[in-house]
Parts: structure tokens; sequence; C-alpha cells
């Protein structure tokens, strides 16, 4: 396998769709203070960005921030993800000439209706507006960045946040499943067609994030719910900034196969062991 430099010692434009909170939020601190200076951050999110803006610049390093109110939902304006990078480069009179790498870390996701099982989803816009928002807008924009971003010869880097149930089957998270594996199958795919992008496919395990206490509040199968409780009666349900940790660790390194899945921790074990 042919030797990567860390990925964090270049210049980089790099975006990231879920950034207001969870995981999103922290991936967007960790990587802030990595990136070195007169890097630029574009933080995506339909909630407000203020706040980790705030955070990301009074730390010591100097870095543009950018925040850009996003949807991924948006399929009805067949122009909403055309140029959209291509926009705010000339909006803030930057080049793709200004930097050595380019980066886009598709975080943003939702969790499905998990009070229902499989047979009981009967509404054709619910489930489209599912798939909508964690599959289709996500190859939209992926597709938008790189149409702007296409000069092969410099390092191009996808950061896919994926989960251990895309090869586990868990009662009530369905159509969560099925999004993160297309999208990881999307993504494998993308590496055979375009060698020279760098994709890594992540998934952190269970944090104690916002999703997770939707989860744990609306799931209708039992075994899950004891299973999120039983990882946080033992410590073992982390923080985000934990796996972000790892993350950060693993493209520092820059030794993982091209569109690899990689697990934080054991999650799949403990999956299994309560399934």
């Amino acid at each position: 396998m042919a030797e990567h430099p860390n990925i964090f010692l270049k210049k980089t434009f790099v975006a990231i769709t879920g950034a207001s909170r969870g995981l999103g939020r922290s991936i967007a601190l960790q990587f802030g203070a990595k990136f070195p200076n007169n890097s630029v951050m574009v933080l995506m999110d339909v909630l407000p960005l203020d706040s980790v803006k705030s955070e990301l610049l009074s730390g010591s390093r100097n870095m543009d921030v950018l925040v850009r109110h996003f949807d991924q939902g948006n399929l009805e304006d067949k122009y909403y993800f055309k140029g959209i990078f291509t926009k705010l480069l000339q909006e803030y009179n930057f080049s793709q000439n200004n930097f050595e790498q380019y980066m886009i870390v598709h975080n943003c996701a939702t969790l499905c209706d998990v009070s229902k099982k499989s047979l009981e989803l009967s509404d054709s816009t619910s489930v489209r507006k599912y798939f909508d928002i964690n599959l289709t807008g996500m190859i939209l924009l992926n597709s938008s960045f790189f149409q702007t971003f296409s000069d092969s010869t410099k390092s191009r880097v996808i950061v896919n946040m994926t989960s251990a149930v895309t090869s586990t089957p868990m009662a009530s998270v369905h159509l969560y499943c099925a999004a993160k594996a297309a999208r990881d199958i999307y993504m494998r795919v993308l590496a055979v067609e375009e060698p020279s992008l760098r994709i890594l496919t992540f998934a952190p395990g269970i944090s104690d994030t916002d999703m997770t206490k939707q989860a744990e509040q609306l799931c209708f199968n039992k075994t899950n719910v004891d299973m999120i409780k039983k990882t946080r009666a033992n410590g073992k349900m982390t923080l985000p900034d934990t796996p972000v940790g790892k993350l950060v660790q693993i493209l520092e390194e820059n030794k993982f196969e091209n569109a690899v899945y990689v697990e934080s921790d054991d999650i799949s074990e403990t999956i299994n062991r309560y399934m």
C-alpha cells in the first residue's frame, strides 16, 4: 500500500456537515486545532452554528471559518446543491489554488422513526424524506464538492461517518441501517471509480449524543434500549470527543486502506452481545 502523509499537514479547504452539535461539533473543533494556518473550514447545518464558529476562532490558529445554513434534504429545489462551494469561494475571494488539499466530512444524519417496526413503514412521504436527508442529499453534496474541487493532482479526502449497523441488523433502526449501508457501498464504488480520492468510512460507536438519547427514549425494541442503558452504566458510552480523537489519530497516521470501514472501538461485539 502506498505511503500517505499526515492529512493535517496540508493547507486545506474542509467542509463538515451536521457541525452544530455532537460528533460534528467535536470534529470541527478537533480538526480546527490540527490544520495549518490559512486553512478554511465550512460549517454546514440546519441548526445555528455561531457557537461552534466562535469557539473555533477563539483558538490560536489563523483559520477562516465560514458558516452555511444547509438542509441536506432539500431536493425540491433542483439547483440547491449546484455550485455551493464554487459560490462560497467566489463570495470570500478564495481560489482552489489557495489550498493544497480539499476535504469533505459527511456527518449529517438523522434517526429514523424507531417507534415503528419495518412492516409498519407505510407512509411513502416520510420514507422518501428520510432517504433524501441521509442518502440522496449526501450524494448530491459530494458531487457538488468534487465538481468544484476537481484537481486530482491534489490531495482530496472524504470522511464518511457511518455505524456498525451497516453490517449488524438492529430491530427498529431499519431506515438508519439501510441508509448507512447504502452510503458505505457508494463510497466503495467511488473509490474504484476515482482512485485519486482518499476515503475513510468511520464508525464512532455509541456516543452520548442527542441521537442516542432519542433512540433510548423512543425505540420500541427493549433490547436496544437495554443495550444503550447498560453501555452508559458500565462506562463504555463515550462523549463525542473520544471517538473523534481516534478519527484524528487515524487521519494523522493515514495508513488505512481506501474506503475501508474502521470502528473506533468494539461496538460490533457490543451489539452482537445484545442481539
